[in-house]
């Protein structure tokens, strides 16, 4: 697990809001595509939706911040 600094977790947090773009606190896949390419991550169209997979945690076809830390963050 990497830790951050409150720069980055704060670069992370703005990164992540930008790309929920109705505001309700969770990104779908589309948004999850978005936000990779954000944060410079080079992935494929099917690279991503397994990353998303990954990081949904509980399958409800949906990301929390939270969620997306645990993946980002490898804990």
């Amino acid at each position: 697990m990497k830790d951050l600094s409150t720069d980055e977790l704060a670069e992370l947090r703005e990164s992540f809001d930008t790309c929920d773009s109705n505001g309700d606190g969770w990104i779908i896949v589309r948004e999850f595509a978005a936000l990779l390419l954000a944060l410079d991550q080079d992935l494929t169209e099917d690279e991503c939706l397994l990353a998303f997979e990954m990081t949904d945690a509980d399958g409800d076809g949906k990301i929390s911040f939270e969620e997306f830390m645990g993946w980002w963050t490898g804990a």
